[in-house]
């Protein structure tokens, strides 16, 4: 139950955390796009500094996939945070029966298995998108999971 909600938690920041970033560079690619650098009347008497903020501006949207994810990408982390709080919510009642002795230890393990099987498809997604974990983005998880629990 704790991983599940590490999970969902840690994949709601990390999307934002994309999107921050996203969102910048995005802004900064639309402020010196390639028309609009070319229009200032200020590179007249500079056009090689000009050349080269396109060159950089250019060089970054051919780089930025391998460093931000596209919007696309960030989308699938919002579905596996969709998906892991939906998790923790089919878990929870069955630790509640569980330590209120309402249910045994083999009817909870199986009820257990049944959804985690679900859990199959999500990783698919996770292994496709995810390369590795953010440290930074990992210790404020686990301050609001340890909050929250």
């Amino acid at each position: 139950m704790t991983q599940a909600k590490h999970n969902e938690i840690y994949s709601t920041l990390l999307a934002g955390s994309y999107r921050y970033w996203l969102n910048i560079v995005n802004i900064v690619i639309t402020t010196f796009s390639t028309a609009g650098v070319m229009g200032w009347k200020f590179w007249d008497n500079a056009p090689l500094v000009a050349c080269m903020i396109i060159a950089c501006i250019s060089l970054l949207k051919l780089v930025l996939p391998y460093f931000i994810p596209s919007e696309k990408q960030i989308e699938k982390f919002d579905k596996i945070s969709d998906f892991y709080f939906d998790f923790y919510l089919k878990l929870e009642p069955i630790w509640f029966d569980f330590e209120n002795n309402r249910i045994t230890e083999e009817q909870m393990q199986k009820k257990f298995y049944e959804i985690k099987r679900s859990e199959r498809e999500i990783n698919r997604i996770i292994n496709e998108i995810h390369s590795k974990p953010k440290k930074g983005i990992t210790k404020k998880t686990k301050i609001e999971a340890d909050i929250f629990f």
